[in-house]
Order: structure tokens, then C-alpha cells, then sequence
């Protein structure tokens, strides 16, 4: 196992900043996703930790070696490519103990660790295969196994599951979470698919326009997004944003906007007439005809139903008008809800979620006199 440290890594690209000055502790052991949409900087930042990119600026720490201008062969590290990159004309066995061959180990050695670790993958029986005989997922194994027979420091691994279907996919994210669970080793993995994120991960970095927007437990950046690009990002359906304005109500803070009155459970430090965005997510609002007091009570239409099975999601209008916001609702199927229906939904205050519009950071409430915004 090793730790990474980074440091101020920053790569550009003529006038182009694919990744701005960032800072990440990756500890021993950790399974750290990279999320984020296309564009965000992952895979250059992956790249970067890997030696195939090298940085503008900023340096990386293996173990507190850096190791930011040794090259890609030395940095104990092994990566995992989307397109598996195995060579056609090996054998699977070939294929896997390549790396042990490059580094001149012996023979007997080289095949003990390779019948070793693809016992671990379930590739014994197709060891005399080559790539073109495989599946997809059974390729993306013997990539995986090539770079497990190096017994690297960390594993680099760059959206591995992209090619896979949907089932397959499924399978193999269940696969390479028991397989860091047994090795115990360190992994750097890089996806856009929070669903990917959010059942692997020990810890994920979400990453937009080459910045580090947050980094947690997956439980931690859901339930508490440091920013409205979090908010929006996470979670399927997205959270719903109501642009409102905080106003005082007997003494107590509310946000309100047009369909919206939501008490904060809050004492007014003063904040009323401050611009804010509030934030719920799907999961958390009921439908109801007869709203709890104190309750946040949305108002507004319901313009389209899914289903999704077991569930449902109704996507609905908060206010009037052709920009009002949209704020989804997601539970058991069936919410008898259709498309034109007037609506009331509620949660509690503790459900919600307030962002400084400007800034786009999460506001938190603290016994302060006012509610500071991180900076």
C-alpha cells in the first residue's frame, strides 16, 4: 500500500486550465473516486499522478517521495486504461505477466504470480485465451489482473467501466469492491458515473473546471454538498434548487419565494432580506393536502411522471411563470400523481439545504450572528 500526496497541481494547456492548482491527500488504503463531469480535469489529473502528463506546476508525494519528475515506469504505480489496451497476439497469461517480463523477473516466478492473481479474478480458465476470444468484462479482469501481478503501490484506474453494459457493469463494480477489500491496497479511480462513485468509493472527489469542489465519504458529500455544482451533480434526480430570500416570520428565519415558504427553524441573527438558493432533495419531499406545522410547503404543477419501477419521480413546477423553478419528488410508486396536477409538497427543515447565490457555496447555520459562508 502507499499514500499520495498532492500539491498545487496544476496542468494548462496553452490558455486552458485543466486542472487549477489542486491539493488531495490520498491516505494507504484508501478508495478515492475522482468524479465529475466530462471536461472537469479527472482523467488529466490521473494522468498526471501516473507520469504520462507532466504538470505546469505543483508536485507529487508517493509515501512523501516525490516523484512528480521520475518516470512513469519507476513511480510503483499501475494504471488501468478504459480501452484495456492488451496486446492482440498474447495469450491471456501473456498478457497479464507483461509487466513482470518487461522487468526481467524469472520465469518460475512470473508464472506463479500470474496463475496467483488470476485465480483472484476468476481468469484461470481462459489463461490460454487471447483478447479477441474474451467478453468485454473478462478483458477488463485480465487488464485489471496485469496490473495487480505488479503488486504496485496504488492503482490508477481510468473509467475501466465505461465499455461494459449496464449488467456487466453491476458486476464488475461489486468485483473491484471486494477486490479492495481483500488487497486492502490504495486506488485512484476516475468516473463520471455517480452511481459508480457513490457504491465504490471510500472517499470521492468532485471536481468541476479543474477545481476540487468537495471531497468526503460518499455520504458525506450527499447529504452535505459544499456547493450548488455538488448539489446539482449528485444524486439522480438532482436536488432541487429554489432561488428564495430569507425573510424574518415572528422572530424566525424563512425562506420564501413565489410557491415557497420554508421555516428554517432558525432564530433571525439578522439575515432577513439576504439572497439565497434553498436546496431539497428528491427523496425528501412528500405530497400532501394537509402540510405539518412547521413544515417547508412548495407549491406548484406537476409536469411529468416517471416510473422507474418500485418507484416513481415527479418533476414539478414550483411557483408560476415560464422560468420557475423545477424541483423533483421521488418515492414509492405509485405517488398518484399525473402530469396538471396542482401540488403541495413538504419536508422538514432539517431536509434543507441553503447556497449563497453568488458564490455558489453551502451557507451553514451556526449560533453566530449571522450565517458566514465558507470560504
Amino acid at each position: 500500500m502507499s499514500s499520495i500526496r498532492i500539491e498545487g497541481l496544476t496542468r494548462r494547456f496553452g490558455s486552458v486550465v485543466a486542472v487549477d492548482g489542486i491539493d488531495l491527500d490520498v491516505p494507504d488504503g484508501d478508495f478515492l473516486v475522482l468524479l465529475g463531469p466530462s471536461g472537469c480535469g479527472k482523467s488529466t489529473l490521473l494522468r498526471m499522478l501516473a507520469g504520462l502528463t507532466p504538470p505546469t506546476a505543483g508536485r507529487i508525494l508517493l509515501d512523501g517521495r516525490d516523484i512528480t519528475a521520475t518516470p512513469p515506469r519507476d513511480r510503483d504505480l499501475a494504471m488501468v486504461f478504459q480501452s484495456y489496451a492488451l496486446y492482440p497476439h498474447l495469450t491471456v497469461a501473456r498478457n497479464i505477466g507483461f509487466p513482470l517480463r518487461a522487468r526481467h523477473r524469472p520465469r518460475a516466478e512470473t508464472a506463479a504470480r500470474v496463475e496467483a492473481v488470476a485465480g483472484v479474478l476468476g481468469l484461470g480458465g481462459l489463461l490460454h485465451r487471447r483478447p479477441r476470444e474474451l467478453s468485454g468484462g473478462q478483458r477488463q479482469r485480465v487488464a485489471l489482473a496485469r496490473a495487480l501481478v505488479r503488486d504496485p503501490g496504488a492503482f490508477l484506474l481510468d473509467e475501466p467501466l465505461s465499455n461494459l453494459d449496464a449488467t456487466l457493469r453491476t458486476a464488475t463494480r461489486a468485483e473491484l469492491t471486494e477486490l479492495h477489500r481483500r488487497l486492502g491496497s490504495t486506488f485512484v479511480h476516475v468516473t463520471h458515473d455517480q452511481v459508480e462513485a457513490m457504491t465504490m468509493a471510500t472517499r470521492i472527489a468532485v471536481l468541476d473546471a479543474g477545481r476540487l469542489e468537495q471531497v468526503g465519504t460518499p455520504a458525506h458529500v450527499y447529504d452535505a454538498p459544499a456547493s450548488l455544482f455538488v448539489a446539482g451533480f449528485l444524486g439522480s434526480p438532482a436536488m432541487g434548487l429554489v432561488p428564495a430570500r430569507l425573510e424574518s416570520v415572528d422572530g424566525a428565519l424563512h425562506a420564501r419565494a413565489p410557491g415557497l415558504d420554508a421555516p428554517l427553524g432558525l432564530a433571525d441573527p439578522g439575515d432577513a432580506g439576504r439572497d439565497v438558493v434553498l436546496g431539497v432533495r428528491a427523496e425528501h419531499l412528500v405530497p400532501t393536502d394537509a402540510p405539518a406545522p412547521g413544515a417547508a410547503r412548495l407549491r406548484g404543477t406537476v409536469r411529468l411522471v416517471e416510473n422507474l419501477g418500485s418507484e416513481e419521480v415527479a418533476h414539478c413546477v414550483v411557483g408560476d411563470g415560464d422560468g420557475a423553478p423545477r424541483v423533483p419528488v421521488r418515492g414509492p410508486r405509485p405517488l398518484r400523481l399525473a402530469p396538471g396536477d396542482a401540488v403541495t409538497l413538504t419536508t422538514t427543515p432539517d431536509r434543507l439545504h441553503l447556497f449563497d447565490p453568488g458564490s455558489g457555496r453551502r451557507l451553514v447555520a451556526a449560533p453566530a450572528p449571522v450565517l458566514p459562508v465558507p470560504a
